[in-house]
């Protein structure tokens, strides 16, 4: 499972490139090959991506990790990346700086049930936050 930097849709296209997921110049076809989503040999921005955030400044490498470690929790509901067992984290910054980090489900962890079934966005369970009482 993929989380990457995707603040321009051609951005993401490069990257996958970048990453090595492609040849040069093949992003697009990656695309429609259905390799990049569930059910393909990589399922990339399962979050939705930044674009999907408002590209929010600051919070998007936080917001990838806490993704990653959802996934490899096996806590995002409909998100969920079957078997996710490794992650890929692809974050840029101001002034060119990039940084990429390799996520891996411990061995520790294999039987293990997950916390929760479902993580929510901001790190709460989503039904108890649909069911609670304002």
């Amino acid at each position: 499972v993929i989380e990457l930097h995707d603040c321009f849709s051609c951005n993401e296209l490069i990257t996958y490139e970048a990453l090595g997921l492609c040849p040069e110049g093949q992003g697009g076809k990656l695309v429609e090959s259905g390799n990049c989503t569930y059910g393909g040999k990589y399922v990339i921005n399962p979050s939705g991506g930044l674009i999907s955030k408002g590209h929010p400044l600051g919070a998007t490498g936080v917001a990838q990790c806490a993704e990653l470690c959802w996934q490899l929790r096996g806590e995002c509901g409909v998100r969920q990346v079957k078997d996710a067992k490794a992650a890929l984290q692809h974050n840029l910054g101001l002034g060119g700086c990039c940084v990429c980090t390799i996520y891996q489900k411990p061995v520790d962890w294999k039987g293990v049930p997950p916390k929760r079934k479902v993580t929510g966005a901001l790190g709460f369970d989503a039904h108890e936050a649909q069911t609670a009482k304002l």
